[in-house]
């Protein structure tokens, strides 16, 4: 696994203060390297192609390219529904737990579904503890083990038991989420991605005040 043994230097967790407006942020795409300029440039080609609105914002662009490709990611899911917020965390991210936490009246609520997508860079044991969320006969029960044990002592960590030997298959869904933040040089948790009923694609990066996630959550298609 990359990065097994250290946590990537740069990775945070990070809280916004407030609501501001929302900036739109490039990620690139979770695919392998020689995959990725043609199915890049597919997704360039249809999002260029929706209307002089789209061209004239340029980070809406950018966000509908990863919306276009969001395939690619391996997640967890949980609740069902037509309406879907993506959410990039790691298992260790002291800030993804708190937006776990402020998310558990919004699931399933007049059909939201959120994609859990599990990165692990923050601590040596990240990549281990998502790899046990993925490689586990039942994900989400893996998923809400790792958060609802969570440690609240000196060092703040999921409380999932780090997966030692993860299998070739899950290694690649675990490149593949990652590159979808590696490309885009982010290094922050959580991240959520979503579109708005008027069919714009919108990133927020850092974690929101609680008032303004429910807000958030709400305005998902």
């Amino acid at each position: 696994m990359p990065d097994k043994s250290a946590p990537v230097p740069h990775a945070r967790c990070s809280q916004r203060p407030s609501l501001p407006r929302r900036r739109l942020l490039w990620l690139g795409l979770s695919w392998p390297a020689a995959a990725l300029p043609l199915l890049w440039h597919a997704c360039a080609t249809d999002a260029a192609t929706s209307g002089a609105e789209w061209s004239a914002n340029p980070e809406a662009v950018r966000a509908a390219r990863l919306l276009a490709a969001i395939h690619t990611a391996r997640w967890v899911q949980e609740g069902s529904g037509p309406r879907i917020v993506y959410i990039f965390f790691d298992p260790n991210c002291p800030f993804s737990h708190k937006l776990y936490l402020a998310t558990r009246a919004e699931v399933g609520r007049s059909g939201l579904q959120l994609r859990w997508i599990p990165v692990g860079q923050l601590q040596a044991s990240s990549p281990g503890k998502a790899a046990a969320i993925l490689a586990a006969p039942h994900p989400l029960k893996a998923f809400h083990k790792n958060e609802n044990d969570w440690n609240f002592g000196d060092s703040p960590a999921g409380g999932i038991r780090p997966l030692e030997h993860p299998s070739a298959k899950v290694l690649r869904q675990l490149q593949t989420n990652a590159a979808l933040m590696r490309q885009a040089g982010l290094h922050t948790f959580p991240v959520m991605l979503y579109r708005t009923v008027d069919g714009r694609a919108h990133l927020v990066v850092g974690l929101l005040p609680q008032d303004a996630i429910a807000t958030v959550l709400r305005q998902a298609k």
